[in-house]
């Protein structure tokens, strides 16, 4: 009669073991600084110079399409240095277990998922995010506020170099959120839980991955959608649902900019 309820304990307890990394704080901390701190040196770096060497004329087509290709390498290389740390100490945990790959890329959250749990989470958070997202554009509206986000940013660049701005939103939409999922979801989130409550480890994540982006107009946006993330990656404890969502939101965005490029709706 009682083996029913003691194996579905045992399995939830088994379940909230697994949302928490097998690394420890310290290396979930050391893999933070490591990534972090030259990400956003760089970042700052490159919007110095993209301030200080502005255009008013349009590239040429041949030097914007070297533009572009460029940018994909340069996105792919960047963005891909979030994914040294995760990979590296994930491997390192199990590396006396002949199984250690499978064992570190499930220790990441590429585990499987409830798909119409995953699919409620993912439309009710981009609601979430859209309404989120209009309110904070109608306040910046409303009240002039001296604030512009990297939306914006790529908009005016578009004017002056459309192809590299198709591969910059591509990187946006295909790159960015594999290798930020890792490393926020993936790493960083269940890392912290080593140490830290549900709510307080959400939070950090969150203001990390906000913080990250370098993008002070649209930091309290990005923070809502790194809580929803975050909620979403301990809910599910699965990477999938979390990325798919940071794709979807990413996409939803690049959409809008291309509209406006093409001349069918309004900046």
């Amino acid at each position: 009669m009682l083996k029913r309820p003691i194996d579905q304990h045992l399995a939830q307890e088994q379940e909230e073991e697994s949302k928490v990394a097998p690394w420890t704080m310290r290396q979930t901390w050391l893999g933070i600084g490591l990534t972090m701190i030259p990400w956003i040196a760089l970042a700052l770096a490159l919007n110095s110079l993209g301030n200080a060497t502005s255009r008013t004329a349009p590239l040429s087509f041949r030097v914007d399409l070297l533009n572009a290709i460029i940018t994909l390498i340069f996105s792919a290389l960047i963005e891909g240095a979030f994914l040294i740390a995760p990979l590296y100490f994930a491997n390192a945990v199990f590396r006396s277990l002949p199984s250690r790959t499978s064992k570190a890329f499930q220790a990441l959250g590429f585990r499987k998922s409830s798909l119409g749990r995953a699919v409620g989470y993912i439309l009710g958070f981009m609601l979430l995010i859209f309404i989120i997202n209009f309110a904070y554009s109608s306040i910046i509206t409303t009240f002039h506020l001296n604030l512009q986000t990297n939306d914006q940013v790529i908009l005016a660049r578009s004017k002056l170099a459309p192809i590299t701005t198709y591969a910059t939103l591509f990187a946006a939409v295909f790159i960015a959120p594999f290798c930020e999922e890792i490393f926020f979801r993936g790493f960083v989130f269940p890392g912290l839980l080593k140490g830290m409550p549900v709510g307080a480890a959400i939070v950090v994540s969150s203001l990390l991955f906000a913080v990250a982006h370098a993008d002070p107009g649209s930091f309290v946006v990005l923070l809502v959608i790194g809580l929803a993330l975050a909620f979403v990656r301990w809910s599910t404890n699965s990477i999938w649902p979390g990325m798919a969502l940071h794709m979807l939101n990413n996409a939803i965005g690049a959409l809008s900019i291309l509209l406006v490029m093409w001349g069918m709706m309004k900046p």
